[in-house]
């Protein structure tokens, strides 16, 4: 009986070592870009491939983008993750113009979400979904 806690600690470790490291990496990288606007906790932001993800977007160049990741069990909380920054663009201010546009290509699924301000500047929320990979791009127009 004394070795069920220590075997049941064993198991969740990495699960309780890979969450911490995401609220540390969320803290470390919250977004300049759109103040006001928190990411969902188990996100982070992407480095490599960034650029691959951008390139589908066909008005990247009107906006300062950033992009951040989530996979595994994070990436399954995909309507919280989506359900999150929306509020957040509503409470900076963003309203959503229009129907999200959702396509499929390449075996992923590609949904854009538009958003202005009271001012009219536009702001953008770009999801790619591919398995359990997950990856969003937020960004304001220039």
């Amino acid at each position: 009986m004394r070795a069920w806690p220590l075997v049941l600690l064993l198991l969740l470790s990495p699960a309780l070592a890979q969450t911490l490291v995401e609220v540390t990496a969320v803290a470390a990288v919250q977004s300049s870009l759109v103040s006001g606007v928190r990411f969902p906790n188990g996100s982070f932001k992407a480095g490599k491939g960034s650029e691959a993800i951008v390139a589908r977007i066909p008005d990247a160049a009107r906006f300062n983008l950033e992009v951040y990741a989530a996979k595994g069990i994070a990436a399954r909380l995909h309507d919280a993750f989506v359900a999150q920054i929306m509020t957040s663009f509503a409470a900076a201010g963003y309203l959503q113009d229009g129907w999200p546009q959702t396509q499929q290509a390449g075996g992923e699924t590609r949904t854009r979400y538009n958003f202005s301000d009271e001012s009219g500047r536009a702001a953008l929320l770009f999801i790619v979904r591919r398995g359990d990979e997950l990856v969003f791009v937020v960004g304001r127009a220039r």
